[in-house]
């Protein structure tokens, strides 16, 4: 289905059905209990369970759950093109050559730069070095030509691209043209005709040849690892140049710790740029948020007040906290400031970029929910196949850099793709965003007749498309959205549930447990167990206007019965369909609460499911 930002209807979806997907009845997701069964049928503690349908071997348990940088991340020699990079940029360093690093506006591409800054000036505090983001919304994202030449005029003799730079190979050969020397480090997937731009250096972790072994890292993983690679190669360029016969050298002190400390600006890349938490990331995570408060960067130490987060930063901290602060930047302002506030930035002027990043933060929700309003009442009563809408107004449109985070809120209640368009220079630009099963860069080469271009992946894109192209464009994403979807009553987003087990066994101890799981991100969620039959004892809304609800359950009697209070978030408007006395099964995520020095189990509620209600009185 499509509409214009008037919501005159333009075509049509399934019209005869009303959007039950928006008013779900409980459980709110199809729960998927496949593991969580395989797992019983091993038996053992609820976290001996849980590993067994994590797929988590017993002598993998160890690695898992204690990370370790020696035995788990590989030499950056490994990857493609690395040699060869760190060998070019210790040139220029040597050369006193001036050097940009040209990054990306979001914040893996921001912790990128700040990265290969912080450990170029490390080598040498003198180094010429400046960075680059081009805006969000003026330039788009990657290398672009007149970017280049400005930095050429400016006398920049080299750049290092950071997060981007693989699906550019006319910018390149731009800047070697121009008689500068160029490094690209990506990790995103080449482009679709195999072309790979011929630079003085390509790293990246898929690319073949490589040793490589886990290929899943971000920007900011590629970016840390150059700036060893880097570290490396200065160091014994300049013992060898005192002393050829010397063997290999060690890491100078000032050198080691620089990189284990720019490891925090590596885990928070990780997070934000939701790659899988596995693996070296897994590590890089896990080490890095130890060292977040010792980077000596004031626009790090800035932010985390302004995200009021204590000594200890958990990845979930990073993923809603933290990072969000960055990316209202790059969305609403300029991510030159947030490359500042990571590089030269003194506390004075760190302080005073983490309070703008807030309030662009405010207002970044804010707009999220007004163009997300306005989605809702675009699609109407339709359960759709595909949404595509366009906000057609000639003046203050829907925003670019926010339109992709409603088209996640979008997916989620309608359980299927959509995208969001809005008038940019002339052009309709946007993002969309996909669900399991369907995928949204193969939909969207479907209809690329409709399209002037479109770029990314099974799960997020992004399109251009000239105005009168639109309603012919919606039209095809919703055949082809159709063709691959399951029928409507089947689009609730999937609920993988862990393991299954009883509130006595929620006891300090096993949760404790559960969480030498961590940190938890993508493809390592964190544990969701399934209650069944619990009684609710109390329900008591929480929050500004009753927002979120404290839900408090019971199984057993007397004294052998044992309490959970569980927290669900935004769910006041669901509060009403539950009461004290009924009787529900539960999914929920474990954790450790303290509050005032004491410690207590409590829960995150994910979905419930109304078994029936305790009669009058409370006993069955």
């Amino acid at each position: 289905m499509w509409k214009n930002r008037s919501g005159a209807t333009m075509g049509s979806g399934r019209s005869d059905t009303t959007d039950t997907l928006a008013r779900m009845e409980f459980p709110l997701r199809q729960w998927d209990r496949s593991a969580a069964d395989q797992a019983a049928g091993a038996g053992g503690s609820l976290f001996e369970r849980l590993l067994v349908a994590r797929g988590i071997a017993p002598e993998e348990q160890e690695a898992f759950c204690s990370p370790s940088l020696k035995h788990g991340v590989q030499h950056p020699s490994a990857m493609h093109g690395m040699l060869d990079a760190a060998a070019v940029i210790c040139e220029a360093l040597q050369g006193k050559r001036s050097i940009a690093i040209y990054g990306d506006y979001d914040v893996d591409g921001v912790m990128s730069t700040a990265i290969i800054y912080h450990m170029l000036r490390a080598i040498d505090p003198a180094a010429r070095v400046r960075t680059y983001i081009p805006h969000r919304i003026e330039e788009g994202y990657g290398l672009n030509a007149d970017a280049i030449r400005r930095l050429h005029a400016e006398g920049v003799e080299c750049i290092i691209t950071v997060d981007c730079g693989l699906a550019a190979p006319d910018e390149v050969a731009l800047a070697r043209s121009l008689g500068m020397r160029i490094v690209v480090t990506d990790h995103h997937e080449p482009r679709e005709d195999g072309l790979i731009p011929q630079a003085d250096a390509v790293v990246h972790p898929r690319l073949a040849p490589s040793q490589q072994r886990f290929g899943e890292l971000c920007g900011a993983g590629v970016a840390w690892k150059l700036a060893w690679m880097c570290a490396e190669h200065w160091s014994t360029s300049t013992q060898t140049a005192r002393d050829p016969q010397a063997g290999p050298p060690s890491l100078p002190k000032v050198l080691r710790d620089r990189l284990l400390t720019l490891l925090a600006l590596a885990a928070v890349g990780t997070v934000a740029d939701v790659v899988p938490l596995r693996g070296e990331n897994r590590i890089i995570v896990s080490r890095g948020l130890l060292h977040i408060h010792d980077t000596g960067i004031a626009g790090m130490d800035a932010l985390l007040s302004a995200a009021r987060l204590g000594d200890t930063v958990s990845s979930t901290d990073v993923a809603f906290r933290f990072a969000p602060l960055i990316n209202a930047c790059g969305r609403l302002g300029h991510a030159e400031d947030a490359a500042e506030a990571f590089t030269t930035a003194d506390a004075r002027r760190a302080g005073e970029l983490a309070a703008l990043f807030s309030d662009l933060n405010t207002r970044r929700r804010k707009q999220d929910q007004e163009i997300f309003n306005e989605a809702i009442s675009m699609v109407g009563a339709v359960t759709p196949n595909g949404i595509v809408l366009a906000d057609r107004r000639e003046q203050d449109g829907w925003n670019l850099g926010v339109v992709g985070i409603v088209c996640s809120k979008l997916v989620e209640r309608y359980g299927c793709p959509a995208i969001l368009l809005t008038r940019n220079q002339g052009r309709f630009k946007g993002s969309g965003r996909s669900v399991d099963g369907v995928d949204l860069h193969g939909v969207l080469a479907s209809c690329s007749g409709h399209l002037m271009s479109f770029g990314g992946h099974a799960m997020a894109a992004g399109v251009m498309v000239e105005e009168h192209a639109i309603d012919a464009f919606a039209e095809a994403f919703d055949r082809a959205c159709r063709e691959l979807l399951p029928p409507p009553e089947a689009r609730r987003p999937r609920l993988p549930i862990d393991a299954t087990c009883t509130l006595a066994e929620l006891d300090f101890e096993s949760v404790r447990r559960l969480g030498t799981l961590a940190p938890f991100g993508r493809d390592n969620p964190s544990p969701a167990v399934l209650i069944e039959s619990v009684e609710v004892t109390r329900v008591d809304p929480l929050g500004q206007g009753g927002e979120h609800v404290a839900v408090t359950v019971r199984q057993g009697r007397g004294s052998a019965a044992k309490f959970l209070r569980c927290m669900w978030w935004r769910a006041g408007a669901r509060a009403a369909a539950i009461a004290a006395g009924m009787r529900l099964d539960i999914v929920v995520q474990p954790q450790l609460n303290a509050f005032r020095g004491q410690v207590s189990v409590e829960a995150e509620l994910t979905d419930i499911r109304i078994a029936d209600a305790v009669p009058a009185g409370g006993s069955r």
